[in-house]
């Protein structure tokens, strides 16, 4: 086993690694390491020196089970290698064990059936009538679950553009928002009260400081589901928010997790407690994206949407064959990462 390459790239002004291992037999497996240090996450400097503890690891070790247990010997914490960095080496292997197998990431990952997968539309139109236009053409293409940034703004403005949202996609289709933990109990309840009229499928991250009673708390009054993403860091977070019963479901996001493995670890625990699981990509390139469908064709119910926001910053970027920017929906059907556009495979 050696690391064939590490390669540094830019996704829009965000930057990542792309880890290649090659096998003795001369197969490959991919993996991302893209950290999302906009949000407060790992910064980029930190992920390259993990991969590069990483790269002297592969250099040290001939085989993929050692290096499966470099990851757990590095899963505490003062660990060198990051979250992001980890991701990237547990993908590839675990990619490159899909191909030797000739199976799909997601049947490795215990995808018991591969169906397709829809992609939530991520918009980003400013004004009412881009995000009109923006929310038309993406039914157009096929979409049906649609997702929004809010928080940014007055709570009468966000609410304003939900029911421009609402009224331009018609009420057959989902709509899931994003506060990036923008408000107060107090602003987080007026706003779930301000938007629940136009059927939201949930709401991520509403409050500033994330408790588990209080997030309980705003579920109880406003009856808005509710969902964790960059405060999940764990399982042991997740048994905080359990033991509330305080979130409806998990965004799950493998670059801030640690990988697939841990994605898999923690669906498992929120299934035991009836939580719903939904995968997005940490704006990622192609190779996160990927790993992003395969994620949720394993953990997801089927017909759930992958968030595969990324897409936003390729315009014509692929990889393994699909362009993800105009794609509504996807099939995992390897071997390992590769994806392939489903309407295209139906058309054939």
């Amino acid at each position: 086993m050696r690391p064939l390459s590490t390669a540094r790239g830019r996704i829009g002004s965000r930057e990542g690694f792309v880890l290649t291992l090659e096998s003795d037999s001369g197969e490959r497996g991919m993996g991302e390491a893209s950290p999302a240090y906009w949000l407060g996450g790992e910064r980029i400097a930190q992920t390259r020196r993990a991969l590069e503890s990483i790269v002297q690891g592969v250099d040290r070790h001939r085989d993929s089970d050692e290096l499966r247990s470099l990851i757990d010997e590095n899963s505490s914490g003062g660990s060198p290698f990051t979250a992001a960095a980890t991701c990237a080496l547990d993908t590839a292997l675990i990619d490159l064990s899909a191909r030797i197998r000739g199976v799909p990431m997601a049947s490795v990952l215990g995808g018991e059936s591969i169906g397709p997968v829809p992609i939530c539309a991520l918009l980003a139109g400013r004004t009412f009538k881009e995000l009109t236009q923006e929310a038309r053409i993406a039914v157009g293409n096929g979409h049906t679950s649609f997702k929004l940034k809010v928080g940014a703004r007055p709570i009468a403005a966000d609410a304003r553009k939900v029911a421009s949202l609402r009224m331009a996609i018609g009420n057959d289709f989902s709509i899931r928002l994003d506060a990036n933990r923008a408000w107060t109990l107090n602003q987080a309840e007026a706003a779930l009260h301000a938007f629940h009229p136009y059927g939201i499928e949930f709401l991520e991250e509403p409050l500033r400081s994330p408790q588990p009673g209080d997030m309980r708390r705003l579920s109880d009054a406003t009856g808005v589901a509710l969902a964790l993403d960059e405060s999940l860091s764990g399982a042991a977070a997740l048994s905080a928010f359990i033991d509330h019963d305080a979130v409806d479901y998990l965004v799950l996001k493998a670059a801030r997790l640690g990988g697939p493995t841990r994605c898999v670890e923690i669906a498992r625990l929120a299934g035991t407690a009836g939580i719903k699981v939904v995968v997005t990509d940490s704006i990622e390139s192609a190779v996160g994206m990927s790993t992003a469908v395969h994620l949720a064709s394993a953990l997801s119910r089927r017909g759930t949407a992958v968030g595969a926001g990324g897409a936003r910053f390729f315009p014509a970027g692929s990889f393994c064959g699909v362009e993800f920017p105009s794609a509504a929906q996807v099939l995992p059907d390897g071997p390992g990462l590769n994806v392939s556009s489903y309407r295209s495979r139906k058309a054939k």
